[in-house]
């Protein structure tokens, strides 16, 4: 039989009777054996790493969000073993990604055996996953994290009185050697399609194209604004002038007035100079991705 190590992030999300929900996901995993290690906020790089060079498994499973599936990936070393994300998270952007919405669509994709290479991207000499951007998204997570309250009813709140508190940044851009100067409110640089919420910011891109995307978006008005939130409902945004997107496998990005920025939702320092480099399909990954 074969092995499978499902590490587990047990204060990631809000799901209640984690453990009860765990032995059910356990009961329909067929073909393997499957070990179980919590994360505990200590050391757990270190202990991810030894522990995959101990067992080297058939299958390697992570229950979490997507800061839980960055830190084991980033211990991984020669892995070749397929990774199935188990959205445990508040967003899992990552999962939504894969066409993983919740532990159901796991067990799904495990069960067809779908798996890609998956590109990642380096940034700044950090792993990114799925999205890094700067300015009103950035911002929007900044205020969150330095505020009190949470919930849908903060969110609009705080969007909305962020996007009209937003001014456009500029940045110098070279992507794959053409340079270009740009005025942004929000600048993304893309290897996933989407957000946690579901909100499609990169209909155009795919997680194991060989490229990466960077999104400038630099709605004026509240007609644009209003334009730019029928784009993510129509997951179109080709008639936008005020939306740009290239394609690259290397970038540099001079930002130049020092716009708030996160990667994989993290804040990050302000940082005037980002390196972005593709690091093409390095990861054997489940997905539940419908063919299109």
């Amino acid at each position: 039989m074969k092995n499978a190590l499902f590490i587990i992030n047990p204060i990631s999300g809000n799901i209640e009777n984690k453990d009860e929900l765990v032995d059910e996901i356990i009961q329909d995993i067929f073909g393997y054996q499957v070990s179980i290690w919590k994360t505990t906020g200590k050391d757990d790089e270190q202990k991810v790493r030894a522990l995959l060079e101990e067992t080297c498994p058939d299958l390697l499973m992570i229950g979490g969000g997507d800061g839980t599936i960055k830190m084991v990936v980033s211990q991984i070393s020669n892995l070749e073993c397929p990774i199935l994300p188990v959205p445990f998270g508040s967003a899992n952007g990552l999962a939504k990604c894969l066409g993983i919405n919740d532990w159901e669509d796991s067990l799904s994709a495990l069960g067809k055996g779908q798996v890609i290479k998956m590109d990642m991207l380096d940034i700044n000499g950090e792993l990114c996953l799925h999205l890094c951007d700067f300015g009103f998204n950035a911002g929007l997570i900044k205020k969150f994290e330095e505020g009190d309250e949470r919930g849908m009813i903060a969110y609009f709140k705080n969007s909305l009185s962020q996007m009209f508190e937003t001014r456009p940044n500029r940045y110098h851009l070279q992507v794959d050697g053409m340079s270009m100067d740009i005025l942004s409110k929000m600048l993304v640089v893309a290897n996933g399609q989407m957000y946690g919420t579901g909100a499609k910011i990169n209909p155009g891109g795919n997680i194991d194209d060989g490229v990466f995307e960077i999104i400038s978006l630099n709605p004026e008005g509240i007609q644009d604004w209003l334009s730019l939130t029928l784009g993510f409902i129509t997951e179109d945004f080709s008639d936008l002038d005020f939306v740009k997107t290239w394609k690259g496998k290397n970038a540099q990005i001079e930002n130049i007035d020092g716009a708030a920025f996160h990667i994989d939702g993290e804040m990050r320092e302000e940082s005037r100079f980002i390196s972005v480099r593709l690091k093409e399909n390095k990861l054997n990954m489940f997905n539940n991705i419908q063919p299109a």
